[in-house]
């Protein structure tokens, strides 16, 4: 007797249960984004309709194996080539370099670098660049 009294109640409480955890679940908080450990330097030489630059990426917090660089040119900018990084470009603003086999750990308090040459009608520095999503 006491089984269909314990099948009825697990059976009334059933729809109980797939409803609360889309009632009772809180919304989820993100985590604060850690500090930037690594610093970047930027440096270019221009002429009339290209340039050619420099990107040293420093870092200042633990061992880093493998790295991204990205960032958005202010004025369309075609690649041209590229040392020390592979690159590709989503649209005639946006930059990624990603390391190489060889450079892909920065150990703490050393650096990478890598350049590239482009086209371009002006060669104003990027204002945002990150390294693996963080702004440095």
């Amino acid at each position: 007797m006491s089984r269909p009294t314990r099948l009825l109640v697990t059976a009334a409480l059933l729809p109980v249960a797939w409803a609360a955890p889309a009632v009772m679940l809180p919304p989820v908080a993100w985590a604060a984004q850690a500090p930037a450990t690594v610093a970047c330097a930027y440096s270019f030489v221009a002429w009339p309709g290209g340039f050619v630059a420099d990107l040293t990426i420093t870092n200042h917090g633990p061992a880093v194996n493998g790295w991204t660089a990205r960032w958005t040119m202010p004025t369309a900018t075609a690649n041209l080539g590229v040392w020390q990084a592979t690159m590709s470009q989503a649209d005639p603003f946006t930059l990624t370099a990603t390391n190489l086999p060889y450079n892909a750990v920065i150990d703490t308090g050393r650096s990478v670098r890598f350049g590239w040459t482009a086209s371009a009608a002006s060669t104003e520095a990027p204002a945002d660049i990150t390294v693996n999503g963080v702004p440095c």
